[in-house]
């Protein structure tokens, strides 16, 4: 088997575990969306999730929140998502003192409003994480290793193709002679030449 052939064969599997894991890298990426923070005042937040590939498949959510009393040991707290539709999504009320009121689940693409209702004294710290890609991890993991494929394959294809193409135009040229390197004489040796002139009929006449 020939060097260039081996290096083909671990070229494209390492080709192919680079590009899923940077597939696989992307699809783990988070997009926050920040609701409130507490530097702010507490304020009704409309959030727009975009639609990946034009698709409409539900995208993994997190919701972190963290409620902090600044003037207040204990309070009222809650929030709440609404979709276009003003549809509860999901919520949460209970008491400062409860546990964290983080949620996680789905959301589809569109607009979702995020209301939040504390006491007087509580400030809110509120992230939206979205994973836009997540929900089509399998999807490119599969399409990406068929593009691969159909590139390396391609690219064998091709390279027949054009040696094939190369053997039967060199196959099909006429052969040329081979030229000598030296330019032959026209003539023969000067004295022959000489002897030649004087015996033809149209030689010089004799001095007088």
């Amino acid at each position: 088997m020939e060097r260039k052939q081996v290096v083909n064969l671990v070229l494209w599997p390492v080709a192919l575990l680079v590009l899923n894991s940077l597939w696989m890298s992307v699809a783990g990426g988070v997009a926050p969306y920040e609701i409130n923070d507490k530097d702010h005042a507490i304020e009704t937040r409309t959030v727009e999730l975009d639609s990946v590939f034009g698709q409409s498949k539900a995208m993994p959510a997190e919701f972190d929140v963290e409620f902090t009393g600044i003037s207040v040991d204990d309070g009222y707290v809650s929030w709440t998502i609404r979709d276009s539709s003003n549809v509860v999504v999901a919520q949460w009320s209970g008491m400062l003192s409860d546990g964290p009121p983080d949620w996680s689940g789905a959301l589809e693409p569109g607009a979702y409003t995020v209301e939040t209702v504390v006491d007087e004294g509580i400030i809110a710290e509120q992230v939206l994480y979205i994973q836009p890609f997540e929900s089509y991890r399998l999807e490119g993991h599969i399409l990406l290793s068929v593009c691969l494929f159909i590139v390396a394959f391609g690219e064998v294809f091709i390279r027949q193709k054009a040696d094939a193409y190369l053997s039967k135009r060199a196959a099909s040229t006429p052969a040329q002679p081979e030229k000598s390197p030296f330019t032959p004489l026209k003539s023969g040796m000067p004295e022959e030449d000489l002897a030649l002139d004087e015996e033809g009929p149209w030689r010089s006449p004799i001095g007088r």
